[in-house]
């Protein structure tokens, strides 16, 4: 028969064994938490990443007017390089300002004598005007959406007085974005 002899040493040495294996897993744990916790970006706000963006592209849809009023204004600016390739960007500047057709309807008599089978003459004239324009400034790595606004232009039946009115208002919202990253000084 065979017996086995169990120690007070015998058992403390297999529990403090256990107990070092277990600790040395526990630190190896932590220590790969820790590395893959510090390998994380740190999160930026969305100003702060205005701020450090050196290059835009600027990417539109719609009007006319106010791409080329916004597009110049950033041209001008000097703050960021407008590059003309999205994945060379820091950030994407979107300007959408659709377009809306309204038909006016303009009727006027014949011009000759009473009673004549001239028939009245009635054309429709298109006046087209933008209802909103919208301005969005994009992270171009990950397309977040760092900054947004928007402006209404006045309306008008004038075509020269709506232009001017959609050239105001390019050059508001673009004023807003600009003060929101170099604020005018206060007199």
């Amino acid at each position: 028969m065979f017996t086995m002899r169990i120690t007070s040493r015998s058992v403390a040495g297999s529990v403090a064994r256990r107990l070092s294996s277990l600790g040395a897993t526990v630190a190896l744990l932590l220590v790969a938490a820790f590395a893959q916790e510090s390998a994380k970006p740190p999160v930026i706000s969305p100003h702060a990443r205005l701020m450090a963006a050196r290059s835009i592209y600027i990417e539109h849809t719609g009007g006319r007017l106010p791409n080329e009023i916004i597009g110049d204004a950033f041209h001008g600016w000097g703050r960021y390089v407008v590059v003309g390739d999205p994945r060379r960007a820091d950030l994407i500047v979107s300007i959408s300002a659709p377009v809306s057709d309204s038909g006016v309807s303009v009727g006027s008599s014949g011009g000759g004598r009473r009673g004549s089978s001239q028939a009245s003459d009635s054309r429709t004239l298109s006046s087209s005007s933008i209802t909103q324009i919208r301005l969005l400034i994009l992270d171009a790595h990950d397309r977040v959406v760092l900054w947004a606004g928007s402006e209404q232009p006045k309306g008008s039946m004038k075509g020269k007085q709506r232009e001017d009115n959609e050239v105001d208002a390019s050059l508001a919202l673009f004023r807003r974005f600009r003060d929101s990253i170099e604020p005018e000084p206060a007199p």
